[in-house]
């Protein structure tokens, strides 16, 4: 009788692990699991920061802008990815061997991480941040959890804000995907 295979073994054996990161303790968390996994599997890992600004979020990176002179928000999300990115680095001790990637995406994030997902060379997992839904945030299109666990090419896993992992079965998923913009590699 043949065995169970585990998650794990169902996953890709190489291929990068990709951080959907917000500059949050929630995407702290997701980078620091995403350099834990990469480093155990001796794989690359990639930062990944969707820039997207809504009448919600508007001001956010002007926010962080320190200078005189307005910059182009994507200049500004670059800065806080390489900034956000060290810090993960220093604190993870496991993180001196990984090779990471930081990129920054314009678009609508449960589409482009997805993308990013599917056109990076076979990523072995997405790690995001989520929490529950209310059937408010789900009605109004706030669910970008359900949506990339639902078109993700990949295995994902949910982490809270806390950095525990979330069941993702609760979490249901929205709208088709777009072409996805050059993405900007922060150096």
């Amino acid at each position: 009788m043949p065995s169970a295979a585990s998650p794990s073994d169902l996953w890709p054996q190489s291929g990068p692990v990709v951080a959907a990161v917000r500059f949050d303790e929630c995407g702290r968390h997701c980078l620091r699991q995403a350099l834990r996994l990469a480093a155990h599997r001796g794989q690359p890992a990639i930062a990944l920061h969707i820039l997207h600004e809504t009448s919600r979020t508007m001001g956010f990176y002007r926010h962080h802008d320190d200078g005189d002179v307005l910059r182009p928000s994507l200049d500004v999300a670059k800065e806080l990815l390489a900034g956000f990115a060290a810090e993960a680095v220093a604190d993870e001790p496991d993180a001196a061997g990984v090779a990471l990637r930081q990129l920054v995406v314009p678009g609508v994030p449960e589409r482009r991480i997805v993308e990013v997902a599917r056109r990076i060379e076979s990523a072995l997992i997405i790690i995001i941040g989520g929490r529950r839904k209310t059937g408010l945030d789900r009605l109004l299109g706030r669910d970008v959890t359900g949506a990339v666990l639902r078109q993700a090419p990949c295995p994902v896993q949910v982490l809270d804000a806390a950095g525990n992992a979330l069941d993702p079965h609760d979490l249901r998923p929205i709208g088709p995907s777009q072409p996805l913009p050059p993405a900007v590699e922060s150096t």
